[in-house]
């Protein structure tokens, strides 16, 4: 009995000075000295409202953007397929800027264009974040050895923002591709879509892209060197209807935003259509369609008021056209894809057009 009280009494003994050595060990010893706070010793709180703070600065960018076709993201399920996700999403476009390639690979769980996809975001934590990811020369798809560079030099500095639209708003290379504008062999087309594709604003801002089939080269309107798709598209805002990160050019709601046109056509009434140019090019546009239409080159019914396609072809029902008219059908869609009807560059969709109707009134 007494053996088992003293076991018992050294346990509790062993107890209390192992606590005691605990409480020893773990006591909180004296403060160190503070870490930095946030980059390069700077408060974080400081940092972080660079962008963050109580300013409508990023509210009104995110309000306007929210608005505009980019964050509608209707096409980004075209990121699911090899070569399309290098402009119809996120991580496709930073893949094309890292890379060089006109071919990406596909992205099934994508990211819709956003804020990261133009600008640095969160790279240097300062206002820095907001310059843009590449205004370097666009090498375009339809000639990647070539070079376009729309920089221009403004009463506020140089400008090459149009360089990072060009990346994407540019056409791309089709099959068969036309090597002889003037050509009258035939090329088997297996597509009813044979053309540029959509959004080939980039290449007719600049001259770009067309071919030229007749006897003089095409003319071009000097926008590019006034002004850039920034200028134009990103002028004072209207809500969210038009200008700003909308970049939006008309609306029901608002007409034409003609103030972004005032600072060089002061007499500029209240829409675009400046001297009647866009009635005058609007009126060829047509023009052709017709001449198209009525040779049974293109399908004027099944056809979307912004592309024409091409009648009977498909790729179990081939079908031959000339070198010479599959250049008259790209250009017309050139002209059709761009939308601005002749905005952008007036002589050049002019002449585009103008060749175009003078080879279809040729024909017999």
């Amino acid at each position: 009995m007494k053996r088992l009280l003293m076991l018992v009494l050294s346990g509790i003994m062993v107890m209390a000075v192992s606590g005691l050595i605990f409480i020893g060990c773990t006591k909180e010893g004296p403060q160190g000295p503070a870490g930095a706070n946030g980059t390069n010793g700077k408060d974080a709180n400081a940092t972080c409202t660079n962008c963050h703070n109580f300013s409508d600065t990023v509210i009104v960018k995110i309000f306007q953007y929210d608005a505009s076709k980019h964050a509608a993201a209707t096409t980004i399920a075209e990121a699911a397929r090899g070569g399309c996700s290098g402009c119809h999403s996120h991580e496709g476009f930073l893949e094309k800027l890292q890379t060089g390639s006109t071919v990406t690979q596909a992205y099934n769980d994508a990211a819709p264009i956003n804020c990261r996809t133009c600008h640095t975001i969160h790279a240097t934590y300062t206002p820095a974040d907001w310059a843009l990811r590449d205004v370097t020369p666009v090498h375009p798809y339809i000639d990647t050895t070539s070079s376009i560079d729309l920089t221009v030099q403004l009463a506020g500095g140089t400008d090459g923002t149009s360089n990072l639209c060009g990346k994407c708003h540019q056409a791309r290379k089709t099959s068969p591709w036309v090597t002889n504008p003037k050509g009258t062999d035939s090329l088997s087309v297996t597509s009813n879509r044979w053309g540029p594709h959509h959004g080939p604003q980039f290449l007719m801002l600049a001259g770009k892209g067309a071919f030229e089939m007749g006897s003089s080269a095409f003319r071009s309107t000097n926008h590019k060197g006034n002004a850039t798709c920034r200028n134009c598209h990103m002028g004072p805002a209207q809500g969210n209807m038009v200008g700003g990160h909308t970049w939006t050019m008309s609306s029901s709601s608002t007409g034409d935003n003609v103030a972004v046109c005032k600072p060089c056509h002061s007499a500029i009434g209240t829409t675009f259509d400046y001297n009647g140019a866009q009635t005058t090019i609007n009126t060829k546009y047509k023009t052709l369609m017709t001449l198209l239409g009525n040779k049974n080159i293109i399908d004027t019914v099944a056809s979307s008021s912004t592309y024409l396609l091409l009648k009977g072809v498909s790729a179990s029902k081939p079908k031959k056209f000339t070198q010479i008219q599959l250049a008259v059908i790209w250009n017309f869609n050139m002209v059709a894809a761009d939308r601005s009807m002749g905005i952008h560059n007036f002589a050049y969709f002019s002449d585009m057009l103008d060749a175009g109707i003078a080879y279809m009134q040729s024909l017999p």
